[in-house]
């Protein structure tokens, strides 16, 4: 039962996160990035701020703005920044995709920077995954749009703040680092406005709801990944991330209008195959060390 609650979580959180996407897409062709970046990371930094402050959470906790937490923080802001850019000029459906292949360049990222033993199998995996990541992106072809690389680049960032994650103290409050998370936006967003020379624009009471909107399914998907993954075990529940790219193909043919075709569909299940795959071999290999 625990692990059924832990998947409808994990698939509920998944919908929740690609409606906040849904919002920032439409709000990207509206609102200049630096603006938008301020706009979120504000509203959303408040929230957690809340959440601290009924908590009791401290914001000087011990190790809490140490290095190896700050440099989560420069990933994070670097995953933002250009997940934004690549929602603003590609289809929400190429971007969720891509992101499949987060995991399997976590793999590889464990391998050369923390030194964890990956077997050929796993190998295997990480590159039928890029294979496919090839396959949607199309370098070297007509169809190829550079555009796509911001997915790709923030995909980078997304592996390497999680790797940095596993290097952070079990003790630090998982509220006090979503905030840092969140509040960085606010001096990249500024940064990247001033250095861009974007232009500000008035903001709506319709923008603002779509902005409101964004961060309540951000915070919901949040709340509820966290949620999935403790009452679950992390090999059956894990996997159930990939329902993502369901509902961005949904959203994007609703919402959008997008559509996927054949090629691009080959490489969305060459890497959520692999993906899988490489679960299954982490899972069986935790299962071995424990028996």
């Amino acid at each position: 039962m625990s692990n059924q609650k832990g998947i409808a979580f994990t698939i509920l959180s998944m919908a929740a996160f690609t409606l906040e996407d849904m919002f920032i897409k439409i709000l990207s062709v509206q609102l200049p990035i630096g603006q938008m970046l301020c706009m979120f990371g504000l509203g959303t930094a408040s929230l957690f701020a809340i959440i601290m402050w009924v908590s009791r959470t401290r914001f000087d906790n011990p190790g809490a703005w140490g290095k190896v937490p700050l440099l989560r923080t420069l990933f994070e802001a670097g995953a933002a920044l250009t997940f934004y850019l690549a929602l603003s000029k590609n289809d929400l459906t190429l971007v969720a995709a891509i992101y499949q292949a987060v995991p399997l360049v976590i793999v590889l990222g464990a391998f050369v920077f923390l030194r964890e033993r990956v077997g050929w199998r796993r190998w295997l995996a990480v590159l039928v995954g890029l294979v496919g990541v090839m396959l949607i992106t199309r370098p070297g072809f007509a169809e190829f749009d550079p555009n796509s690389l911001w997915a790709v680049l923030s995909a980078l960032f997304v592996a390497g703040r999680d790797l940095v994650t596993r290097r952070i103290e079990a003790t630090l409050s998982s509220t006090l680092i979503s905030f840092q998370s969140f509040v960085i936006l606010i001096p990249i967003g500024l940064l990247w406005h001033f250095v861009t020379g974007e232009v500000l624009e008035p903001v709506s009471g319709f923008q603002l709801a779509l902005t409101l909107g964004g961060i309540i399914f951000g915070a919901i998907g949040y709340y509820c990944i966290v949620l999935g993954m403790r009452l679950g075990e992390a090999s059956v529940v894990a996997p159930f991330r990939y329902s993502r790219i369901l509902f961005a193909i949904l959203v994007g043919a609703i919402v959008f209008g997008e559509r996927v075709d054949a090629i691009t569909l080959l490489g969305i299940g060459l890497i959520v195959s692999a993906g899988l795959y490489a679960f299954e071999r982490k899972a069986r290999k935790g299962f071995r060390a424990q028996i």
